[in-house]
């Protein structure tokens, strides 16, 4: 250590000179990271993938790039109008935005309305057929006469003899109609509704792609233009519009990780003022902290952006844990300088000398202690970078760079710092009572140590029963809109993209066939609830189908095909036959000739006579309103009943082509019949379905893919972890026993951790499973600082009433701080994260704290005095 300290004294003799130099690379660093900063939430961009199960997905995507790395908007509404209405009006909006291709809305095309009697199940055909027969009276009167003259009349009629079926509905919307257009309101009767009544709301899903050429370069843009577009488009109040698909699934995912931590770093710095305060209170050791900690997060940030050129969701993450980092190197020797001042009484010497004096005694003390922490913490990070998960391979090289940042500045910035500001303000070293506990802890070791050894093993036991939830759905605030959209629709079974595909007949690329998909042996299958191929979209039973249309054209054919069709009304004939209606409602309604529709009619007297006391363009806008629809849907059984068998072939080519690529591969999709949120069952429908067909596809498939690839990094990484930490700490401490009392409540912790999270019901994800390394890579410095200080003090009762657990409580407090403020996080794989370390670090201070003097008081033979 004697370089490091002649380095601590060379900094304290020139500090006002290493305060400019680090200023200047503070604002290089500051630049660097406000114009370079890029974020990336993609998986499929953070690893390495070139197994079969990524050949199968690759080749899904260049043969139907369409289907992917879309946006998706979805409407629903129970008013069948209002949503072909708004999802026409989406369509024409994305149509014509430059930005926006691909645009596709299933089933919304003219063709898919007139061919709809064809798509309808038989028994809902019955019963359109039925109301349609209904309504047979209404549709001919208005075919014959398009206006409101010929719907006066029929209502006077029903009036004078028996009224048509449905008479008393039809005269109810007349009566709220004409009431809403007098009062200045829109009147228009949406008669598709009344024909075709919904019992649920009913869904339609549009996709779209950014143009790749476009100024929509990155997710939060084409989100963002989405909503501004459809803000515009100003649906009706009964459409609801939410977006989901991949693309805002990842923006909003991005908005939630970035969100996340900056609200758990203003926590952070709350909560660390706090405990420095409270248990520092030294203003200089506070505002140096500080210091250090901001120049460390501007130079991490700049060189993660250098050296990988990115963040991730995961790397980001390390902003965080920089404060807990940072912290506890700065406390460390912050205190162990508090305390050397406090020893070097010598008045005779000048107090710039003492100062230097401390600062370098501090560096004798800990320098080892941090060095060592610095070493073995960044080789628990380092263990990430050779794994195949870029992600966490980029965590591995900005962590591991953080931690040379942290020990640089430690004994760079701080002795810089103190020289400046001058001797700080001292006070008792130890923690209030922990000598006491630890003393009654010592004295009885034997019940201490069983407690531990029968809490580990049950804690061993609990923690088999862990599992690993590879679904990076995990990691999505649920909250969030494309998230609770995607749920609705999973479970409205819609089709997302959490289904599986696979490609049948036709060749790839290279020559090779597509292997033969067995249709039956899936449909076979407990997991799989629908397999759609191609031809599933030509409607079904046809001939039945056929039969009741011919019916219906019959019945309705005077609708259709009137003999004769009136000249429109003139202004003063309109106004005659309403008048005339009205004289009879009002008969009706005086002698109460129908009671059950007396309301209905007392409506439509109130409604008639307010227009009639109006000027003729109101009522000429209520005709519009009254009839507008009507004539749209007799324009549409005009199409809709003359209809001919469908084949493949007579469908419009968008669907086709979303259907069947040009090289005559054809798409199959195979729905789960079962809730895949949870990741057992996703796993189950993936197995199942690729024992059939091993070629499906499809983003659970990825998901899956790289599930194992990650589970394979962690294993990795923490292998590497452990074993190259234990050596380094061997190789220093050069004592098995030592190497062994710093490592157990490693492992311990590690134990615990894992049962907490199977008994909170978190499974381990794909961000939680970073846990486990940081474990070791962040644990192992208390138990390192605490062994270090013993070896130096010779006894327990010396270490507790050093600086040292002192130290150890508040960096671990300000680190707990740290990580409970990010399990705050609306990003579920952060706030994962988060909640475990923020349980691993109490547990470590408890076993560092307590457990690890009562252990060294029994390896060393000695207690407290």
């Amino acid at each position: 250590m004697s370089l490091l300290t002649s380095w601590v004294t060379r900094v304290a003799r020139h500090p006002i000179k290493v305060l400019c130099l680090v200023a200047l690379v503070t604002a290089g660093a500051g630049i660097t990271a406000l114009t370079q900063f890029r974020l990336n939430s993609n998986l499929g961009q953070l690893i390495a993938q070139n197994a079969s199960w990524r050949v199968d997905f690759d080749h899904f995507e260049s043969t139907f790039p369409d289907l992917l790395r879309t946006s998706v908007v979805v409407l629903n509404s129970t008013s069948v109008a209002d949503l072909e209405r708004a999802t026409q009006s989406v369509v024409r909006m994305l149509e014509a935005h430059r930005e926006f291709r691909a645009v596709n809305a299933p089933g919304s095309e003219r063709w898919f309305r007139d061919h709809a009697l064809l798509y309808a199940n038989l028994d809902d055909l019955e019963s359109i057929a039925d109301r349609l027969a209904e309504a047979q009276p209404w549709l001919t009167a208005v075919a014959a006469d398009p206006g409101l003259r010929s719907v006066a009349e029929l209502v006077g009629e029903g009036l004078d003899n028996d009224p048509p079926e449905g008479f008393g509905r039809v005269v109810g919307l007349l009566g709220q109609s004409a009431v809403a257009e007098a009062a200045g309101q829109s009147g228009r009767i949406s008669w598709t509704d009344e024909l075709f009544p919904l019992d649920a709301p009913r869904f339609q899903l549009v996709s779209v792609k950014a143009d790749p050429m476009g100024s929509l370069d990155t997710d939060a843009k084409v989100v963002e233009t989405l909503r501004a577009e459809l803000e515009a488009l100003n649906l009706p109040d009964s459409v609801n519009v939410r977006l989901t698909g991949e693309i805002p699934l990842q923006y909003e995912e991005i908005q939630a990780a970035v969100g996340g931590v900056t609200l758990a770093g203003w926590l952070c710095l709350v909560l660390l003022l706090a405990v420095l305060v409270i248990g520092v209170r030294s203003l200089k050791i506070v505002v140096a902290t500080f210091t250090m900690l901001g120049t460390g997060i501007i130079w991490c940030m700049a060189y993660a952006l250098l050296s990988v050129g990115e963040f991730n969701t995961l790397s980001l993450v390390f902003i965080v844990m920089f404060f807990g980092l940072g912290v506890d190197f700065a406390l460390h020797f912050s205190l162990r300088y508090q305390e050397a001042f406090a020893q070097n009484t010598d008045d005779s010497l000048p107090i710039q000398e003492r100062v230097t004096t401390a600062l370098g005694a501090s560096t004798l003390s800990v320098g080892r202690a941090i060095s060592l922490c610095t070493l073995t913490t960044a080789l628990g990070f380092f263990g990430f970078w050779p794994t195949e998960y870029k992600g966490l391979a980029d965590l591995g090289v900005i962590s591991a760079g953080g931690m040379v940042i942290a020990w640089f500045l430690t004994f760079t910035l701080l002795p810089a710092l103190f020289a400046v500001m001058g001797p700080v303000a001292t006070r008792s070293q130890d923690i209030p009572t922990g000598d006491r506990v630890v003393e009654w802890l010592i004295s009885h070791r034997p019940w201490v140590l069983a407690s531990v050894l029968l809490g580990g093993l049950a804690a061993s036991w609990v923690a088999t029963s862990a599992r690993f939830d590879y679904s990076v759905l995990a990691l999505k605030d649920e909250s969030s809109e494309s998230m609770s959209t995607l749920r609705v629709l999973q479970a409205e079974g819609l089709s997302t993209d959490y289904q599986l595909v696979a490609l049948d007949t036709g060749q790839h690329a290279d020559g090779q066939p597509y292997r033969a998909i067995d249709v039956a042996a899936l449909n076979a299958l407990d997991t799989v609830a629908e397999v759609q191929v191609p031809d599933d979209f030509v409607p079904q039973d046809q001939d039945e189908k056929l039969e009741v249309v011919e019916d219906l054209q019959l019945l309705l054919w005077s609708a259709v095909e009137p003999v004769e069709v009136a000249p429109p009304a003139s202004t003063t004939q309109l106004r005659d036959a309403l008048t005339q209606l009205l004289n009879r409602v009002t008969v009706a309604v005086n002698a109460k000739e129908l009671p059950a529709l007396q309301s209905e009619l007392e409506t439509l007297e109130r409604g008639l006579s307010a227009l009639l006391a109006g000027g003729d363009e109101q009522l000429l806008s209520w005709q519009g309103a009254v009839t507008s629809n009507l004539l749209d849907e007799l324009a549409w059984l005009r199409r809709a009943l003359v209809v001919d068998e469908v084949t493949f072939g007579d469908l419009p080519p968008s669907a086709r082509q979303r259907l069947v690529a040009q090289d005559g591969a054809s798409l199959t999709v195979i729905k789960p019949a079962h809730d895949i949120s949870e990741v057992s069952a996703l796993s189950e429908f993936i197995a199942s379905v690729r024992s059939v067909a091993p070629q499906a596809t499809g983003r659970p498939v990825v998901e899956w893919g790289v599930g194992g690839i990650v589970l394979s990094s962690f294993q990795q990484a923490l292998l590497f972890a452990v074993v190259s930490i234990t050596l380094v700490i061997l190789l220093v401490m050069r004592s098995f026993r030592n190497t062994g009392l710093i490592i157990l409540p490693l492992m311990l912790t590690a134990i615990g951790a894992l049962a907490f999270g199977v008994l909170a019901d978190q499974q381990v994800n794909m961000a939680s499973i970073l846990v486990w390394p940081l474990i070791f890579g962040l644990g192992v410095d208390n138990g390192i600082h605490v062994v270090d200080r013993y070896l130096g003090e010779g006894d327990v009762e010396h270490l507790m009433h050093s600086s040292t657990p002192r130290a150890v409580v508040l960096s671990t407090l300000t680190t707990f701080g740290a990580f409970a403020a990010l399990s705050l996080s609306p990003h579920a794989g952060t706030a994962s994260i988060g909640m475990l370390l923020a349980v691993s670090i109490g547990l470590l201070l408890v076993f560092t704290i307590f457990l690890l003097p009562v252990l060294l008081a029994k390896a060393g033979r000695q207690g407290m005095g």
